[in-house]
């Protein structure tokens, strides 16, 4: 009976966000899904919404058509163009919330996720992390970057996230970090029991697992006294900023790190000396620019680096391309899709003339060494995080 009462309460909160679109479609061109695709109308915002509108309304039960619907919910990247899109041109419809909801109803019929997503949904539930890390490996790896585990003395919890201790890439960009925290003396600390944040089940649509994660790490935050919370994944950041019980969370502060540099270098905290003689763009990752509108802290640091020159891609802020992997996507392919967002923006870095393209986010970077590849630029194009720099420019 409680199944089903929350399951009407989704399709009533689906069809109440969708009531305000008017299907005029302005949101098309800005959804880098209908950019990768053929042009269907359902492989953009629009049409994705609108599926599920009225698959909700008309109360669709048939298990093929809701395999469909489940294919292109999921195909979304979650990066919220479509929403910056329909408020400046049309009604303000909170898409990507209904497409979450909408993700969450299909768990709810035993019919979400994509098939390849299912094992990480397993992986969070049994180990904390997505990507089937054994905790006794993550542990080690973790103390690997040399910092204090968290204590009452500590100033801020440096959470690491999931995808460091997995990617090699990802690795060098929380030992950089690591490596500033060090040489600005800010006392700080590690979980050494970290868990993942929850966002890859709540974009998914896993609203229980979610949860159940949350109330783990609200219990480790009280446990250990943490005010201060620096993120290295925009993902991290805004799920604790923004998902997680402002009650609970109430007393602690959240950053993305990039924030955190961003103020450590204007209180002279952090001083760099040696000169980054290259040209460089930034990749703005979604999470930290379309959903919580960090778009100045980073570039503001890459104009505190002596020689560094940064030059902008075509489309940059909150006209920024989605590198393709949020939403769940990390776990995911689509056979629709005729290339790669992470394909097409590294061509759009290369024409700036750019040495290095810059990121803030871990999915961001792990993609965009793979476009980079993809487009055979690995000799013109190289790609760094925004901490790795930093750490070069001490």
């Amino acid at each position: 009976m409680q199944e089903e009462a929350l399951e009407g309460k989704v399709k009533e909160d689906i069809l109440d966000i969708l009531s305000y679109c008017i299907n005029c479609r302005f949101c098309l061109p800005s959804c880098p899904r209908f950019e990768i695709t053929a042009g269907n109308i359902s492989e953009g915002a629009s049409g994705i919404t609108r599926s599920l509108y009225y698959a909700v309304k008309w109360g669709e039960t048939d298990k093929e058509i809701l395999n469909e619907l489940r294919d292109i919910l999921y195909s979304c990247t979650t990066c919220r163009n479509c929403e910056i899109a329909c408020k400046n041109l049309s009604t303000g419809t909170k898409l990507t919330d209904a497409i979450e909801k909408g993700r969450q109803l299909l768990i709810e019929e035993m019919i979400g996720p994509m098939p390849q997503q299912r094992k990480v949904l397993e992986s969070l539930h049994i180990l904390g992390n997505p990507y089937e890390v054994p905790t006794s490996k993550r542990k080690a790896w973790l103390r690997g970057l040399d910092l204090p585990g968290i204590s009452k003395e500590a100033e801020v919890l440096f959470y690491v996230g999931c995808t460091a201790p997995n990617d090699f890439n990802a690795q060098n960009m929380a030992m950089a970090f690591a490596q500033l925290l060090k040489k600005a003396q800010v006392r700080c600390g590690i979980l050494e029991d970290e868990i993942c944040c929850g966002s890859p089940s709540l974009k998914m649509g896993e609203r229980g697992l979610f949860e159940e994660i949350c109330e783990k790490n609200l219990k480790q935050f009280k446990s250990q006294g943490v005010k201060h919370i620096v993120t290295l994944s925009p993902h991290c950041f805004d799920t604790f900023l923004n998902r997680y019980p402002q009650e609970a969370m109430q007393g602690i502060k959240v950053q993305h790190y990039s924030q955190f540099l961003a103020d450590l270098i204007e209180q002279k905290q952090l001083i760099f000396k040696t000169r980054v003689e290259k040209k460089v763009t930034y990749q703005d990752p979604c999470y930290l620019g379309r959903y919580n509108d960090v778009y100045d802290e980073p570039r503001r640091i890459l104009n505190s680096i002596p020689g560094l020159e940064l030059v902008e891609c075509s489309r940059a802020g909150a006209d920024s391309l989605c590198c393709g992997g949020g939403g769940g996507r990390m776990w995911a392919d689509f056979d629709a899709e005729v290339d790669r967002l992470a394909n097409i923006r590294a061509n759009e870095a290369l024409e700036t003339g750019a040495e290095i393209m810059v990121t803030a986010c871990p999915w961001c970077l792990i993609n965009m060494v793979d476009g980079v590849k993809s487009v055979n630029a690995e000799e013109s194009m190289k790609i760094k995080d925004l901490a790795e720099l930093c750490a070069e420019a001490l």
